[in-house]
C-alpha cells in the first residue's frame, strides 16, 4: 500500500465491506445462484444512508468486469430497477487496481488446450507429474466449464491486439507482430492454420470447442467493438455486452470519479506459438510449441508489456484512451490514471511495495 499513499488519491472512509464472488460463474449465474448484485446494491445503499455519503467501489483485476457489469445491472428496469441515476446517487468513486477490462490473454491458452506461460516453462519432470495427474484435455475441460474463466478472453478484436502486420503495442524492430495472437510453425493442416490475429483465434476457438461450449459464450458475452453512439444505447438493453466497455459505456453519472491503478515494466504473456499436438493418446488438436525458445519467445509464449499477469492494453486502454472517446463516456466521467513501474525488492519473495505486479 506505501505506492499508493503517495498517490494524490486521499480516502477518508474508514468503514470497509467486502464483497467476494464466485469467479467460476458469469455474471448472469452470480445472480441467478447468489443473488450476488442484489446483495452488492443493498450493501451500498445501506452504506450510504448509514454513513451520509456516497461509496467508493473498490475493485482487482477481474473483479474490475464484475464490477462494470455490475453498473449496467443496477440501472437497468428489467434488473437492479436503480434507473438512470442510480449510480450518480449512490457513488462517489471506483478505483480500479490492474482491472483487466478488456481481458487477460493467459485465458486464451487455457480453454484452447488447457496451458498457459505456467506450465509451457515446467521442466520434463513436472510436466510428466502434471499429465499425470491432470492431463490437458481434462484442465480444458475444467476451464470451459467454468464460464467466468472465458470473461477474461481477449475483448476489442483486431481493433484492439492488432493485425497480421501490426499491433499497437509492437516494440521496435520487432520481427514478428503481436497482431498474429495464434502462431503456428508449420501451417499445413485444418488444425494449424495460417497465423491468426484474435479476431481469427477467436472463431478457432469455437470451430475446436463443444457445442454447449460455444452456446456459453455466445449467451454470456460479446467480445466486439461498438463504433456509434447509437450501437452503444442499443447495447445498453443487452446483458451479453455489459461486461465490455468497447461494446457499452460508462453510467450518466458527471459527479463519478474513476482512478485507474496498474502495473508496467513486467513480462506478460501476449502471443503463442502453437503445432499440431501429436500425441496418439492426446485428445486435442493443437498444444503450446514448448520447443521453441528464441529472442523474446519462451517455450512458445512472447511476452509483452504489461504487470505479468495482465496486458498493458488490457490494463490501461480504457482508462488512458478509451472513456475519453464520448461515445463510451458521454456524462464526462473524471479518469485518472497512475502507472506503477515493476521495481521489486529482490530480497522480497513478492516483490516488495514497489512491485508492478498487482493483478
Amino acid at each position: 500500500m506505501q505506492r499508493f499513499s503517495r498517490s494524490k488519491l486521499t480516502i477518508g472512509r474508514t468503514n470497509a465491506f467486502t464483497a467476494a464472488y464466485d469467479w467460476r460463474l458469469s455474471c448472469e449465474k452470480l445472480e441467478v445462484r447468489d443473488a450476488y448484485f442484489t446483495r452488492l446494491k443493498a450493501h451500498i445503499e445501506t452504506g450510504m444512508r448509514v454513513s451520509g455519503q456516497k461509496v467508493v467501489l473498490v475493485s482487482h483485476s477481474m473483479g474490475s468486469q464484475v464490477l462494470f457489469y455490475f453498473l449496467h445491472w443496477v440501472e437497468a428496469e428489467d434488473r437492479g430497477g436503480g434507473g438512470p441515476k442510480w449510480v450518480d446517487t449512490f457513488v462517489d468513486s471506483w478505483i480500479n487496481i490492474s482491472g483487466s477490462l478488456l481481458g487477460a490473454l493467459k485465458g486464451y491458452p487455457a480453454v484452447l488446450s488447457g496451458e498457459m506461460k505456467d506450465t509451457a516453462q515446467l521442466n520434463a519432470f513436472a510436466v510428466y507429474g502434471l499429465e499425470k495427474f491432470l492431463a490437458k484435455h481434462e484442465r480444458v475441460e475444467i476451464f470451459r466449464a467454468m464460464p467466468g474463466a472465458s470473461s477474461m478472453l481477449p475483448i476489442g478484436g483486431n481493433a484492439v491486439w492488432g493485425n497480421k502486420t501490426f499491433a499497437p503495442d509492437d516494440r521496435p524492430g520487432q520481427v514478428i507482430s503481436y497482431g498474429t495472437f495464434v502462431n503456428f510453425k508449420e501451417s499445413n493442416s485444418t488444425q494449424s492454420p495460417a497465423n491468426l490475429t484474435v479476431d481469427e483465434s477467436h472463431v478457432y476457438l469455437l470451430e475446436n470447442s463443444e457445442t454447449w461450449y460455444q452456446d456459453q459464450i455466445r449467451s454470456s458475452y460479446s467480445y466486439g467493438v461498438a463504433h456509434t453512439s447509437t450501437e452503444v444505447e442499443r447495447n445498453a438493453r443487452d446483458p451479453r455486452k455489459w461486461m465490455n466497455p468497447l461494446e457499452t459505456r460508462l453510467p450518466l453519472a458527471p459527479s463519478l470519479k474513476i482512478y485507474c491503478f496498474y502495473g508496467v515494466g513486467k513480462p506478460t504473456e501476449r502471443s503463442y506459438y502453437y503445432r499440431e499436438d501429436l500425441d496418439p493418446l492426446s485428445k486435442l488438436n493443437v498444444t503450446i510449441d514448448t520447443t521453441l525458445t528464441t529472442g523474446e519467445v519462451d517455450h512458445g509464449v512472447s511476452m509483452g508489456e504489461g504487470d505479468g499477469t495482465v496486458p498493458l492494453l488490457s490494463n490501461g486502454f480504457m482508462c488512458a484512451k478509451g472513456w475519453h472517446i464520448k461515445r463510451y463516456n458521454p456524462a464526462g466521467v473524471q479518469v485518472k490514471v497512475y502507472e506503477m513501474p515493476h521495481e521489486p525488492d529482490r530480497f522480497s519473495p513478492r516483490g516488495g511495495p514497489n512491485t508492478g505486479k498487482l493483478s
